[in-house]
């Protein structure tokens, strides 16, 4: 993330919750369902925030598993450790995930809302893959909407590189990259791409 980038979500961060409207706990859930969390998961939430997914995946992976929230901004991570701190299963790190290193294996990396803010995406997951995947583990893509709503509101970045592609041919670019990844849910409510090594 760019300088500019992370400043931008320090300065947001206080705000960030009021103006999340569509990660509603319906919707987190019903994405959260086809991922198929499970108790004793290990789960590594990439860009956490201020922790929108944290409360739902430390309730489902239980007190025999883990939620590591990562992110860059420390404004974010101000939040969500104001919010989720006490939670005994959860902890979290600040770092730019696609420069450094994450200690660790996990059973799923969440990339929730993340996915226009990699500035290398087949690198940073196949990264992911080599250091941070156990070898039953898998990376999910999630929004909360289809890549119509998400464009919109990236349209004044002008960049192609944070534009997001239908899930369809963000499937197969990360297949031709020769990563297994496969269309959970592409409707206006719902956007998953799973991804395994």
């Amino acid at each position: 993330m760019t300088k500019e980038e992370v400043k931008f979500f320090d300065d947001m961060a206080p705000k960030w919750d009021s103006m999340e409207r569509r990660s509603t706990p319906e919707k987190v859930n019903a994405i959260l369902d086809l991922v198929d969390v499970r108790p004793g998961m290990r789960v590594l939430d990439l860009g956490t925030g201020t922790g929108v997914l944290v409360p739902y995946l430390a309730e489902r992976t239980g007190a025999t598993g883990s939620v590591t929230g990562v992110d860059l901004s420390d404004g974010m991570l101000k939040e969500a450790l104001r919010k989720y701190g006490s939670l005994g299963n959860v902890r979290f790190v600040r770092k730019d995930f696609e420069l450094e290193g994450i200690r660790g294996k996990y059973d799923l990396v969440m990339l929730y809302c993340v996915y226009p803010h990699l500035h290398r995406p087949v690198e940073v997951l196949k990264k992911i893959i080599r250091e941070n995947l156990r070898a039953d583990g898998r990376i999910e893509i999630g929004f909360p909407s289809d890549e119509h709503f998400i464009n919109n509101i990236h349209a004044e970045k002008k960049a192609a590189s944070s534009l997001l592609p239908d899930a369809g041919r963000l499937a197969a670019m990360f297949s031709e990259a020769g990563m297994n990844a496969r269309v959970l849910a592409a409707d206006k409510e719902r956007y998953l791409v799973e991804v395994r090594g």
